[in-house]
């Protein structure tokens, strides 16, 4: 019988080159909480996890950031707690391994006692953690790491503390201040040079050299963890956890944590503690992909379970999976769950996350195998490649993530509409794009919106009034103006069907520019919703075909108001505005009114897609409109079986008889 679970070491020091779609594996890390004094219990838990599941690498969750004085007496405290698990799952099958759990410290310092070393220094002035460039600091961290990597665990995961911000940005001590002045030829007081980057602009010298200086930092204490395992044994993989505000230029760092002789390994910032409503899935699932795709030359990447604070208090046992499903169709490979199956404080975390992962064990291997050699399909939300700005005094620069921030896009909308959407890096493809929000075109540089507007693009009202500031209103076929006017109604030309109106600032007012733009509907004023008087105020949204090739929709719609976004007449509109830019149906779209995300990936073989429900009503069946009519549909069971589904069709209509559930989804694969 083939092994489902693929030994980790194995599999980083071969490369993911190596990996056929056939050998694909879905990667569990589950950390386990350090119990010293009861590593019998967890052993006998971990065995139990992995005779149900088939898990078998566990990470002994080690807080090793310098706590008390001295310091390194809880190092070897944890390290025989470690020492002690390790013989207790001997000959279980059991791959021991370690989480770095906290090497720098998740937050500032509330400790007593501690080391004469030098602390960081935050953008306010305040002294947070101990400072990385402290040649003492780093003599700790190195023979830290020195005393784990004897212990032969079989992978090393550095936590997100290793990264520049604590929670506020650093480091601004007499040691930074000093490696800054050498790169700059300054001579700035630690005073000075604090003041001087938080007086900088984002991309001034000051600044990006200021960055440069973050990154390095981080990448150096990677390095310096590197450095330490190879002097033990060079063999043991090592890999990274991405902190949430350092998304673009953690891959340098799983690269420095890898080492020349390993696959980097990387656990996303994809995570969604506490979890709230099912409808904030889309965002997420946009989010996850922007990452896995931004890093290509990485091949191992992993999902955050997300179950912190590691109880059904954070997340439903349903929802874990729930995320895990969609996080492979993303394209991630693993995820690290945490204390699965263990102990906490005496009790036993609740055993539900253990039944669902047993449950599903087959499942996620198969849907990793299937996800494999398969491209993402539906709408394209562009995303970005460009630097992730995060100014010490300003704070996060708006519109500078990967992907759109969930005020300016259209994925928490397709998501619940049921029309299948994707991320997008490259602007120069066939397909549809859906540009929404000043900050998406703000961070496009004028060549990469040419490409765009010369294929099928709908442009939303704020995107279209900086595309006009920007010079670009003759490939849209209108100019948008954000000015006072008034209307309280839109309807569809050549019907008397009305859609919910958005009057918000944002929404700009639509001018013709020439006479071969199709105006698709129209908005009014009336005197009152029942008036039989109304007065014709401007387009709403237009169809024109440019001079680069380009179909576009444009529409003075924003899709940012909940109120009059989510509805049946604007998912109805949606819909045909998509068929209209195809020339034909989209592929395929959800018939029910209730929020069903559909995912879809395209092979040579077929379509895969994924139906998941993000409301709390159960469908008793799923019916779906579809471009061409399947000739076969399997879906996969829990039990990673491609099971036949007998399906019915009535005109483009295509209902499979399925029940979905809220947090459930269902895969097919259609022929």
């Amino acid at each position: 019988m083939k092994k489902l679970i693929v030994p980790i070491a194995a599999f980083v020091t071969s490369g993911c080159a190596a990996v056929s779609a056939e050998d694909q594996a879905f990667h569990f890390f589950n950390i386990v909480l350090c119990r010293p004094g009861m590593e019998e219990q967890t052993a006998e838990d971990l065995i139990e996890l992995r005779d149900r599941t088939g898990i078998n690498i566990m990470l002994y969750s080690l807080t090793l950031h310098p706590e008390g004085y001295p310091a390194f007496s809880k190092v070897e405290r944890l390290t025989e707690s470690y020492r002690k698990l390790r013989k207790a799952l001997e000959g279980s099958g059991i791959n021991p391994g370690i989480l770095l759990q906290s090497v720098l410290g998740h937050w500032p310092r509330v400790d007593k006692n501690e080391e004469p070393w030098t602390r960081t220094v935050n953008c306010d002035g305040k002294m947070s953690r101990f400072c990385p460039l402290d040649p003492r600091f780093r003599k700790y961290i190195f023979d830290m790491v020195v005393l784990l990597a004897k212990e032969k665990p079989c992978f090393i995961m550095s936590d997100d503390d290793v990264r520049a911000f604590s929670p506020k940005v650093e480091c601004f001590c007499a040691l930074h201040t000093a490696e800054f002045n050498k790169r700059t030829g300054n001579h700035f007081t630690p005073e000075e040079y604090r003041k001087a980057v938080c007086d900088s602009k984002i991309g001034d010298p000051v600044y990006t050299a200021f960055e440069k200086l973050r990154r390095d930092t981080t990448d150096g204490v990677a390095a310096l963890i590197r450095q330490a395992i190879d002097s033990v044994d060079p063999s043991i993989p090592s890999g990274t956890c991405m902190p949430g505000l350092e998304l673009m230029f953690n891959g340098t760092t799983s690269k420095a944590m890898a080492g020349k002789k390993h696959t980097p390994v990387m656990r996303i910032a994809n995570a969604m503690y506490f979890e709230g409503s099912p409808k904030d899935v889309p965002w997420n699932v946009l989010r996850s992909q922007a990452i896995r795709d931004y890093y290509p030359d990485i091949p191992l990447v992993l999902d955050e379970s997300d179950t912190c604070p590691h109880n059904l208090y954070s997340r439903s046992a349903q929802s874990m999976h729930f995320k895990l499903g969609t996080s492979i169709f993303c394209g991630l490979t693993g995820s690290k769950i945490w204390y699965i199956n263990c102990h906490k404080s005496g009790i036993p975390i609740n055993r539900r996350y253990t039944d669902i992962l047993a449950k599903y064990k087959n499942w996620y291997q198969v849907l990793t195998r299937e996800v494999a050699g398969t491209q993402s399909c539906g709408v394209a939300i562009p995303c970005f490649r460009e630097p992730y700005l995060w100014h010490p005094v300003k704070g996060l620069a708006k519109g500078t993530n990967i992907a759109p921030h969930p005020n300016c896009s259209w994925e928490s909308q397709l998501g619940i509409y049921g029309i299948p959407f994707h991320a997008e890096y490259d602007y120069n493809k066939d397909q549809i794009y859906l540009l929404a929000g000043k900050e998406s075109v703000d961070r496009l540089k004028d060549d990469q919106l040419k490409q765009m507007l010369s294929h099928k693009v709908i442009v939303d009202g704020p995107a279209a009034a900086a595309l006009t500031v920007r010079g670009f209103a003759s490939l849209l076929g209108v100019s948008a103006e954000l000015k006072s006017f008034k209307f309280n109604q839109e309807s569809i030309c050549g019907s008397n069907k009305k859609l919910p109106a958005s009057m918000l600032p944002e929404l700009p007012f639509l001018t013709v520019l020439n006479d071969k733009v199709e105006v698709l509907t129209e908005l009014f004023y009336v005197p009152y919703g029942t008036s039989p008087d109304r007065e014709k105020v401007a387009p709403g949204t237009v169809f024109y075909k440019n001079n680069a090739g380009g179909k576009i929709i444009t529409t003075a719609f924003y899709p940012g108001s909940v109120w009059t976004a989510r509805n049946e007449s604007r998912k109805e509109w949606l819909t045909g505005m998509l068929d209209k830019l195809n020339d034909a149906e989209i592929p395929v779209v959800s018939l029910d009114y209730a929020p069903v995300m559909l995912l879809h990936r395209q092979s040579a073989k077929g379509m895969l897609l994924m139906a998941a429900s993000l409301g709390f009503d159960p469908l008793v069946q799923i019916p779906l409109r579809m471009g061409k009519t399947p000739k076969s549909v399997e879906m996969l069971t829990p039990e990673g079986n491609w099971q036949k589904i007998d399906f019915s069709v009535k005109g483009n209509a295509v209902t499979l008889p399925v029940p979905l559930l809220c947090y459930h989804s269902v895969v097919f694969r259609i022929r």
